[in-house]
């Protein structure tokens, strides 16, 4: 799969390049051989589209630093944030670059209310979906991921309970600081206090699902993140935070 995601990057920067797709991989050879097809180049003149990969596990993770122009995550909490960025560091450094050199895409759902418990029920179901159902019992990227962020045995119970068809069980067993740490819920301060850690965090691009059941209403939730997000930007960033 590694080689795979590499391979298709290169070709996708050949073809942006406005060279002449002309590839032998170990994955895809260009123009097919024994095939009618001829290797052709864009009549666009070249643009730098920026690339930015979704990967979580730690190979793919490497060559994301190695490649990328930015990365996608999924599966993330902010107080973990190393598990994916030291892999995507060194894969940086790998190839003469830095974490600077990236743009780290993260974040989650963002609702604004007093009642935090509320919200945090509201959300659990959707994590016991992702860690029992996305993926086989054998092989799921996302239950991983949070095994590597310190949740193995939670997970592992999680996935269990839903495979066994208990799946109410399996969304009460979602610990409160799974849901907190995985989105921005609660007040003004709260979501506030939220988008600092994901700063401090090494994060660049806060990408959120706003809450509202209608487009308005989640409208009405962006503008005021982005009211709280320009207010931290505002702020100094804690000296020697060494988050990049």
């Amino acid at each position: 799969a590694v080689a795979r995601l590499r391979e298709t990057v290169e070709i996708v920067r050949m073809a942006l390049r406005g060279e002449r797709v002309v590839y032998e991989g170990t994955v895809y050879r260009l123009p097919l051989p024994g095939g009618e097809g001829r290797a052709l180049k864009t009549s666009a003149p070249p643009w730098p589209v920026p690339i930015y990969l979704a990967t979580l596990g730690p190979r793919s993770l490497e060559m994301t630093g190695e490649l990328a122009d930015g990365w996608i995550a999924s599966s993330f909490m902010p107080e973990h944030a190393d598990v994916f960025l030291e892999p995507i560091r060194r894969g940086a450094a790998r190839a003469g670059r830095s974490l600077a050199d990236l743009d780290i895409h993260a974040g989650g759902v963002v609702a604004f209310s007093d009642d935090l418990d509320n919200l945090i029920a509201a959300r659990k179901p959707g994590f016991a979906f992702e860690i029992g159902a996305m993926g086989s019992r054998q092989r799921n990227f996302y239950k991983d991921a949070y095994a590597r962020q310190g949740y193995g045995e939670l997970v592992e119970r999680v996935q269990a309970l839903w495979l066994a068809g208990r799946r109410d069980e399996a969304a009460a067993l979602i610990p409160d600081e799974f849901v907190i740490k995985s989105n921005l819920l609660g007040t003004d301060a709260m979501v506030k206090q939220r988008i600092r850690v994901y700063r401090d965090a090494g994060v660049t691009t806060l990408r959120v699902a706003p809450a509202g059941e209608t487009l308005a209403e989640r409208l009405e939730t962006l503008g005021r993140l982005m009211r709280l997000v320009n207010e931290v930007n505002a702020e100094p960033v804690p000296a020697g935070d060494g988050s990049r």
